[in-house]
């Protein structure tokens, strides 16, 4: 379906696929210089070699000891991949992108008291998007905010938040825009009519 959707089998298998292959190319590439094989890798700039690497395919840049040529490493990587999506999964059929990745938003203070984790976190969601994508967002990370205003269109102006305006648990609006962030429906910016009224009297 070339999207990343939650109840997508063929995305998870490239997304994790393409992971795979990067690792291993990145880890043959350190041993290949003296570095050690799990030296992290560190910089996002790292895809356009990749890519490179796997189109080009440059037989004196392959370990012998992983293939024997470029298309035997693939297909390693296609096999490991196959036997540890079955592990983790049972089926390939049951192995969906949003069972991979589902948005967990949590409060910083859930971790050190898991008895209001409850009271404190968002509701766990099955979602699309990824990194690198305009919906960006896997597990822990993921935009704070979506917005996008025009001038002179203001009343079509957007913000969306994934949580609410209140930062207290117990407030009825304290998950009162989770759904919307969450669903990718569009918010007005603009206020609207008057529904409540806060008065501080001394």
């Amino acid at each position: 379906g070339a999207r990343a959707v939650p109840e997508s089998v063929g995305y998870r298998i490239v997304r994790r696929f393409r992971d795979r292959v990067e690792g291993s190319v990145w880890s043959m590439l350190m041993q290949g210089i003296g570095m050690p094989p799990d030296t992290p890798l560190v910089s996002r700039q790292f895809e356009g070699p990749l890519w490179r690497l796997v189109s080009e395919q440059p037989a004196h840049l392959l370990d012998p000891s992983r293939a024997a040529d470029w298309r035997g490493f693939l297909i390693a990587e296609i096999d490991a991949l196959a036997r540890e999506l079955r592990e983790r999964c049972g089926s390939l059929e049951r192995c969906t992108w949003g069972a991979a990745r589902p948005v967990d938003i949590r409060h910083p203070l859930s971790r050190a008291l898991p008895w209001l984790a409850g009271s404190l976190d968002m509701p766990t969601r099955q979602l699309p998007g990824d990194h690198d994508l305009p919906r960006v967002q896997a597990g822990a990370f993921g935009a704070s905010q979506r917005f996008a205003i025009a001038p002179g269109q203001e009343a079509e102006a957007y913000l969306q938040l994934p949580g609410g305006q209140s930062g207290h648990p117990l407030s009825p609006f304290y998950r009162a825009s989770f759904d919307a962030w969450a669903d990718g429906r569009a918010e007005p910016l603009l206020p609207g009519p008057t529904q409540h009224v806060i008065e501080v009297t001394p």
